[in-house]
């Protein structure tokens, strides 16, 4: 990327809650990543409670593997999460996007839509809303994924309510709790989770492009209308150093940030999904 265009992406990244940056992903570790999560959907059942999802697999890198994780058939170390997570075009892309203080899960989560599999419901995967880390316009918590075939809106492409990061949508008041048993129990796909919004906007991407999300984003996708599997690879990670903002920061911060204890700890849990009086 030029400067201005990775300032673009930095913009886009804060006003609408996510960006797009084209071909990040080496060819060569695409076609690896499509053999070696071909093989893995061989032998590892997904629970039809995660349908929607499609799939639900946690691969630790070695090095988070070495801190104690039980191992299931849905959770196990490989070195190639190392490879996708410490890729030299991503961690270059990011950099010049100005993701200070950027520290990875070290997971990698494979969710895959199988042919014919249905939509990914309506949610957004932010657990902080009891924090005043909930009121930063700047993403505190973001994910870094790719898709290993191109997506349309035939195979089920991401969809996006840009702003919502921010914003508080209809949607907002309507959804359960995201990945929960209740949204996981619908079986209406006419429920609200599930509806098109005037608002919503569709992504369409080449494999191996990188899609860099703010975890506040309301986000979800079409169903997979190929026989074709569809598989994505997303990565959590932490950027910046609440309460600082980026050093790149020129804009106004909100008072519940500027007066934030440091030393506070707020509960990190599913539980608290649902946005807070910080989402205005």
């Amino acid at each position: 990327m030029t400067n201005e265009q990775a300032l673009t992406k930095r913009r886009e990244l804060v006003e609408s809650g996510y960006t797009i940056v084209p071909g990040v992903m080496d060819t060569d570790l695409l076609h690896r990543l499509r053999t070696w999560s071909d093989r893995i959907f061989e032998r590892v059942t997904v629970p039809h409670k995660i349908r929607y999802q499609g799939s639900d697999i946690f691969v630790n890198t070695e090095r988070r593997w070495q801190k104690g994780t039980p191992t299931a058939e849905n959770r196990f170390p490989d070195p190639i999460a190392a490879e996708i997570i410490d890729q030299p075009a991503q961690l270059k892309a990011c950099r010049q996007i100005g993701l200070e203080n950027l520290v990875s899960d070290d997971t990698v989560i494979i969710l895959s839509k199988p042919g014919y599999g249905p939509p990914l419901y309506w949610h957004q995967d932010f657990m902080k809303w009891q924090s005043p880390e909930a009121a930063t316009p700047w993403p505190i918590r973001i994910f870094l994924s790719y898709y290993l075939t191109d997506t349309t809106r035939e195979n089920g492409c991401l969809r996006m309510i840009p702003g919502s990061h921010r914003k508080r949508h209809e949607l907002h008041d309507i959804l359960p709790k995201a990945h929960g048993s209740e949204i996981q129990a619908i079986d209406d796909l006419s429920h609200p989770a599930f509806a098109d919004y005037p608002e919503a906007v569709d992504i369409p991407l080449n494999a191996g492009d990188l899609v860099i999300a703010d975890a506040r984003v309301l986000h979800g996708a079409w169903p997979n209308q190929t026989a074709e599997r569809r598989t994505l690879l997303l990565a959590w990670h932490d950027v910046f150093s609440f309460p600082n903002p980026p050093s790149w920061w020129d804009g106004d911060v909100p008072e519940a940030v500027r007066d934030a204890n440091p030393s506070s700890e707020y509960e990190k849990s599913h539980e608290f999904r649902t946005p807070s009086h910080y989402l205005t």
